[in-house]
């Protein structure tokens, strides 16, 4: 018998009754008895898991149960608001069922070929198309699929579960296997709270998180509990379990003779992306940093024609750059109106507590606190934002993957600063880079790299004989085996060896051609999933979609057609991308040195919230939970001039509080926006 809880407009004649909302994002969770399939799943715990995922999905929520199987769903409404868009959604006969948090946006593409095949719409959602897809032609489909999901598919005839992640890894998907049952969830939390799931220290993924600033693959925090990775499906049934990687990068070789072919290539792919992702029956906003990657995808955005919010967020007199007047540059150039939110790290203590709560786990650094804000400013407004994640990781965007090729990048830096100081034209025409280009593209890897220190670092690495692996790890992992030691009591959970060998062994399977674009590929299939992973918690804790073009798979695949030198040229990082926005992009904006998303939590943590952190990292419980060396905390607590201070303590905070939350407690606190928040924001 199958059980559902929502509202329908439709009622297949054997349907049992209907009650409740209907839904359709953002959030998913459910239960599947494979050893066992006389056994019912366990309603209760599923909608209870639901109900944890209430920020990702106000809009409503749904559950199915089909025996030995839950599905649960969440709604934010985005895209058919009708009942027809009901989560989880089955097919018309019942033979088959859906949950899916996510977007698919060419869809649209795929239904006339379904209609050929027999299938009878009942309303226009991505999600009834993926339904029917995945009915007709099963998971390897989903290579096709442009999107962001997480999904699980049940195949009630053949009593199979399909789980599935999209390519780039936006959307995650957790799970815990205990031998006899799956339960899996969009968020870390709601496993956490379906019982008998073990809440204990991952040491390798901790280990993990120390060197590359983020648990890689399937490993999370949680010893028991994994997630799905990027690109991977996993077919379970009562017999078997199957995983497979649909979609990976492939054919790295050169599709275009010139760059400006590929220049123009790379505007026409984008304006077809970025209009695709601004589909949606609401309003859509634009994540506004000041920085080339967003200020792109804004551009795109207004080319289409459709009215943009753009949303922001800076800091005004703490330390760090402020990017309001990028902000407002950039908007003023492209017409757009433009809100920011100035944070002040009032609240930095209640920040801590609240967003590694919605995290699940450490994750990258603090970028997380002005990702939440400025979420929550866009929330109030729209319910998509647009933004320009995976700029950095695709088109080449840090200076450390100079670090592959050194000497390629020095010739690049004095071309540039030749080029900045108005010398060397004739060298320029020699190169085949237009004058016209070259005026206004260029200089800010120039700025990046005039410190001395990064010009000898480069110089010294290109003389120094190292493997040019070696190099970028060492500067990625910054910091030594030795400072941990001094500060974990667990020395399992420290072990550089460990994390170099994983380093290697993911360089060395790595097919692109170069060592810079291997390092390039690396941080994309490492470092670009943890960056999602932070990014869609913050701004779904608001109930706001982030969505990400410069990550759709098949912007992702063109970037990587496109060589390394056309990436680093002419004193320009992202020289190829900087030249696709060139026409509306301020100068300002255009050349400025990358910077990142950087946040004042140094200057707060060694300021008016260092009693805080010396009181939360010394406190009762972290002795007690054994894992940092308290003494040795303490003395470095003492000495903040010394270098590593901040990416230490940072870190041992980050594991400290989420620790609080989910070993000490239950990981599920209510943490609705509390009295006196908006001390943070100015």
């Amino acid at each position: 018998m199958v059980g559902l809880d929502f509202a329908c407009s439709w009622r297949h004649k054997n349907s049992p009754s209907l009650e409740g909302l209907n839904t359709f994002m953002c959030g998913i969770a459910g239960v599947y008895n494979y050893k066992d399939p006389e056994h019912p799943a366990d309603r209760g715990a599923v909608r209870r898991m639901i109900q944890i995922l209430a920020h990702r999905g106000p809009d409503g929520e749904g559950l199915m149960s089909d025996g030995p199987i839950a599905l649960g769903h969440r709604r934010l409404s985005i895209v058919d608001l009708s009942q027809t868009g009901a989560q989880p959604m089955w097919t018309e006969d019942e033979s088959a069922c859906i949950s899916y948090n996510g977007e698919f946006y060419n869809h649209g593409s795929f239904r006339p070929r379904l209609a050929a095949r027999g299938v009878r719409f009942r309303g226009t959602s991505d999600t009834e198309t993926l339904l029917y897809l995945l009915r007709v032609y099963g998971p390897d489909v989903l290579s096709d699929v442009a999107g962001i999901f997480a999904l699980a598919f049940w195949d009630r005839r053949s009593r199979r579960l399909l789980l599935a992640r999209d390519p780039l890894g936006v959307k995650q998907l957790c799970l815990h296997d205990d031998g006899h049952r799956l339960v899996f969830a969009s968020e870390i939390k709601a496993v956490c709270h379906f019982p008998g799931v073990p809440l204990s220290v991952d040491p390798e993924a901790l280990n993990e998180y120390l060197h590359f600033h983020t648990p890689l693959f399937h490993r999370t925090f949680f010893a028991g509990i994994r997630q799905l990775a990027p690109a991977e499906y996993l077919m379970v049934s009562s017999g078997t379990q199957r995983s497979k990687r649909y979609w990976q990068l492939t054919g790295f070789g050169l599709e275009f003779q010139e760059p400006g072919e590929a220049i123009e290539e790379l505007k026409a792919r984008l304006t077809e992306v970025v209009s695709e992702q601004l589909m949606s029956d609401v309003p859509v906003g634009a994540f506004f940093s000041g920085g080339v990657d967003s200020t792109s995808v804004a551009s795109f955005a207004t080319r289409t024609g459709k009215q943009v919010q753009c949303f922001g967020v800076h800091f005004e007199g703490q330390g760090v750059i402020d990017e309001r007047p990028y902000q407002e540059s950039a908007g003023k150039a492209l017409h757009v109106p433009l809100e920011l939110v100035t944070l002040t790290g009032e609240t930095f203590p209640e920040d801590m507590e609240r967003l590694l709560y919605f995290q699940d786990q450490p994750l990258i650094g603090a970028a997380m606190i002005p990702m939440y804000y400025v979420s929550r400013l866009a929330a109030a407004q729209v319910k998509v934002c647009l933004g320009g994640q995976a700029g950095d990781e695709i088109f080449g965007g840090y200076a450390r993957y100079g670090l592959g090729a050194p000497l390629s990048v020095l010739s690049h830096w004095w071309e540039g600063r030749q080029s900045l100081s108005g010398a060397n034209r004739v060298h320029a025409d020699a190169l085949g880079t237009p004058l016209g280009e070259r005026s206004r593209v260029g200089g800010n890897l120039v700025r990046q790299m005039t410190d001395t220190k990064n010009i000898g670092r480069l110089l010294r690495t290109s003389m120094s004989g190292l493997d040019w692996r070696r190099r970028y790890f060492d500067n990625f992992a910054a910091v030594s085996e030795r400072n941990w030691l001094k500060v974990f009591d667990a020395r399992e959970a420290v072990s550089r060896r460990e994390a170099w060998g994983v380093f290697c062994e993911g360089i060395s399977s790595s097919p692109a051609p170069d060592p810079a674009t291997r390092l390039m590929h690396w941080d994309q299939r490492t470092y670009l999933p943890g960056l999602f992973a932070q990014d869609d918690r913050m701004s779904m804790a608001n109930s706001l979609e982030s969505r990400v073009p410069l990550a759709d798979p098949r912007i992702v695949r063109f970037a990587f057609h496109i060589p390394f030198q056309w990436k680093f040229r002419a004193g320009a990082s992202k020289w190829i991308l900087r030249q696709a926005v060139a026409d509306v992009v301020p100068e300002d904006v255009l050349n400025r040195r990358k910077v990142g998303f950087d946040t004042p939590a140094e200057t707060w943590m060694k300021g008016r919230h260092l009693p805080w952190v010396r009181e939360t990292l010394t406190s009762s419980g972290a002795k007690s939970r054994g894992l940092f060396n308290i003494g040795h905390v303490k003395k470095l607590l003492e000495r903040p001039e010394l270098p590593q201070w901040f990416p230490v303590i940072w870190k041992l905070l980050c594991v400290e509080v989420w620790a609080r939350q989910f070993l000490d407690g239950d990981g599920l606190q209510d943490f609705k926006p509390a009295a006196g928040e908006d001390r943070n924001a100015a």
